[in-house]
């Protein structure tokens, strides 16, 4: 293809998108700019978008650097959203990718994460993609609420009719899926082709499944959710994971050619824990309580005893409360069931951080997140501190008006074709391109 996809996203009304839309901006920098006074620059009144550029820069070439990766080539620019306040602006450092360059965002205690040679690095991928592009649903007789809601007992006081089914919304966001597996195929093929002979490569996809289940426990509870449902819901999920999985495994064995026999691929995440007592309970006609859970869940791993510990979980929350941070809901509760989520995050790092790198390559923000949780359980945990870090990959369909709701609007259109305008003039008007081959063009690895 010819025309620049990447600049443009028709959508029925041929709307015509900027390549870089008002949230974001491209910072560059002359080779070997001086990074004085680096960190007191982020976010501060003066030159923010260039201290914010330069400190990206910095952390891609700390990675480059500390796992020897041969042929990504960091560029002195970096894209920055002008969206954030203060020191949050969240920035992403290019590489040279073939002709282009590709973008990353870099997190973590990356001197501890990289300050040795590893032997093993394990790739922990998606989860935060994919928890954006599918929301699942519940539906009654005559409604409709999405089905993390449920977990709250003010949304289920006005829920008047049992739940009838449970899925992903009509359209489910395909095409946004569909888009985070190639982004971060894509992503995961290049770390892996660029590390030097030696180390060995893990690789965890994390597709949400059991954090899929826990919504319906509360449900469970106060009948408006039936065993048969969870049970059918269980399995639909599963099957997900497994199609996913598959396409994903096709995907990177195509990208990764001659190196796929580097990659060790892993079967399940610490979250599988929890499902498989959640649905042995339901199978045996129980209704499990979040207590029980946890108290089966702290003797299946030392990881899992030592993140559910209330003293230590407190202590993180009040951190991350005082730095004005993310701060997860305690996993104790029936309400606080999304903690169960973050708290196994926690043990998948701590877990795989402690032989070697465990880097998330996924959704940025989404990392970020998990990142700053994880690294305050490893600073308390008696064994030392796990590595860790986090890429971020910056995608390149810009969908929906440029604005403070742009520019990741939600996809829209057919799942199997996208309008795209070519590169010949202002013309609104364009060709239909198979999304398979869009995609390709934007992220196969190059």
């Amino acid at each position: 293809m010819s025309f620049p996809i990447r600049r443009y996203l028709a959508e029925p009304l041929c709307q015509q998108v900027p390549e870089f839309p008002q949230v974001l901006r491209r910072v560059s920098m002359a080779a070997g700019a001086s990074r004085a006074g680096l960190r007191r620059e982020v976010g501060g009144p003066r030159r923010p978008l260039r201290g914010a550029s330069l400190e990206a820069c910095l952390r891609l070439e700390t990675m480059v650097n500390g796992l020897d990766l041969r042929g990504v080539f960091p560029q002195q620019e970096a894209i920055v959203s002008t969206t954030a306040i203060g020191s949050d602006s969240p920035a992403y450092a290019g590489y040279r990718n073939g002709d282009e360059v590709d973008h990353w965002r870099i997190e973590g205690d990356l001197d501890h994460a990289f300050g040795t040679a590893p032997e093993v690095i394990t790739l922990l991928v998606g989860a935060g993609c994919m928890r954006d592009r599918r929301r699942p649903f519940a539906w009654t007789s005559e409604t409709r609420v999405s089905l993390e809601s449920l977990a709250y007992a003010r949304n289920l006081a006005h829920l008047e009719q049992r739940i009838d089914s449970v899925g992903f919304g009509p359209k489910g966001s395909r095409l946004g899926t569909r888009e985070s597996l190639w982004l971060l195929a894509g992503s995961v093929a290049k770390l892996v082709q660029a590390l030097p002979d030696g180390p060995r490569v893990r690789l965890l996809l994390r597709v949400p499944t059991e954090e899929h289940w826990l919504p319906l426990l509360p449900a469970l509870h106060r009948d408006y959710a039936s065993p048969e449902l969870c049970t059918n819901w269980f399995g639909r999920t599963r099957r997900d994971r497994r199609l996913f999985k598959e396409w994903f495994s096709k995907l990177l064995e195509e990208m990764l050619g001659e190196h796929l026999h580097r990659v060790e691929v892993l079967a399940y995440d610490a979250l599988h824990d929890v499902g498989r007592l959640l649905e042995a309970a339901v199978a045996r006609g129980e209704k499990p309580t979040a207590a029980g859970l946890l108290a089966e869940l702290r003797g299946t791993d030392e990881l899992w005893e030592f993140v559910l510990r209330p003293r230590i979980w407190e202590g993180v929350r009040n951190e991350l409360d005082t730095a004005q941070r993310f701060a997860p809901v305690d996993p104790s509760r029936l309400e606080g069931l999304a903690g169960l989520v973050h708290a196994a995050d926690v043990v998948d790092l701590l877990k795989y951080g402690s032989d070697g790198p465990a880097i998330v390559v996924d959704d940025a923000d989404a990392a970020r997140r998990m990142i700053g949780l994880a690294e305050r359980f490893a600073r308390r945990h008696p064994d030392g501190r796990s590595r860790m870090a986090a890429v971020g990959p910056l995608g390149k369909i810009l969908g929906g008006a440029p604005g403070p709701y742009g520019p990741f609007a939600q996809f829209q259109g057919d799942a199997h074709r996208m309008m795209v305008v070519p590169e010949s003039g202002d013309s609104p008007h364009g060709e239909w391109v198979p999304t398979g081959d869009l995609l390709r063009e934007l992220y196969f690895l190059r």
